[in-house]
């Protein structure tokens, strides 16, 4: 699969295609921006509200009552675990060259990987997760996942249209080609039959999308409960 662009054409008379390097496209960007700050601000506005409004930060209660405590501390872990996903997302870059690729970004080991490491490439067309809601649509041409898996089944990485574009995935499967990787083409699938052909091809939160929706419900539904219960309004 050829891209055409004037470099692409350039390293075609030269005999090689240059370093391509992919990232974030600005709607992941605000995105990403968006959702933290609805999972930090807005979905834990009881919490904010009751901590500044009875000014608690002066309670004494706060350093020696765990339980009195407890509210604040989740509120801190929620605010650090969503800017750390944050940070990840949109610092992500991919590199990718006749020789491999390179993954790295903020709060992640860069990963730098050869094609002779690699078994072979899943481009999966269309995943059914279900009922699943998508917080970022892919283009019509992109393939739902494009997985990178190493010789023992293992996976690499995962190219994803909605977080690298879908040239990622084209210039992925590109010189995954020229490597003689072996890549497989799936046109439609559901988690679970690729499971079973690919057992670690997904992720968990990629397995079971609802379940992560409901365990996150529950977290700041009870989060919300506590600290009315806690600290009141």
């Amino acid at each position: 699969m050829v891209i055409s662009t004037p470099d692409a054409a350039r390293s075609a008379h030269e005999g090689d295609l240059p370093t391509r390097t992919y990232g974030p496209p600005a709607s992941v960007v605000i995105g990403s921006l968006v959702v933290g700050f609805v999972f930090v601000v807005v979905l834990e506005f009881l919490v904010i509200i009751s901590f500044v409004g009875q000014r608690l930060w002066t309670d004494p209660a706060l350093k020696e009552d765990f339980l009195f405590t407890l509210p604040l501390l989740l509120w801190v872990v929620v605010a650090v675990s969503v800017t750390v996903t944050v940070l990840r997302v949109i610092t992500s870059w991919l590199q990718i060259h006749e020789r491999g690729f390179e993954l790295r970004s903020l709060f992640r080991r860069t990963r730098t990987v050869s094609w002779d490491e690699v078994g072979q490439v899943i481009a999966a067309r269309d995943i059914d997760r279900g009922t699943a809601p998508e917080v970022l649509d892919a283009p019509e041409t992109a393939y739902d996942g494009v997985y990178v898996m190493d010789r023992q089944g293992r996976r690499i990485l995962a190219v994803s249209s909605r977080f690298f574009g879908h040239r990622a995935q084209e210039m992925t499967l590109q010189r995954a080609r020229e490597a003689g990787v072996s890549i497989v083409h799936i046109d439609a699938i559901t988690p679970a039959e690729l499971m079973r052909q690919a057992p670690e091809a997904m992720s968990f939160v990629d397995r079971h999308p609802n379940l992560l929706l409901l365990l996150l419900l529950a977290f700041y539904v009870g989060h919300n409960v506590l600290t009315f219960a806690v600290w009141g309004l």
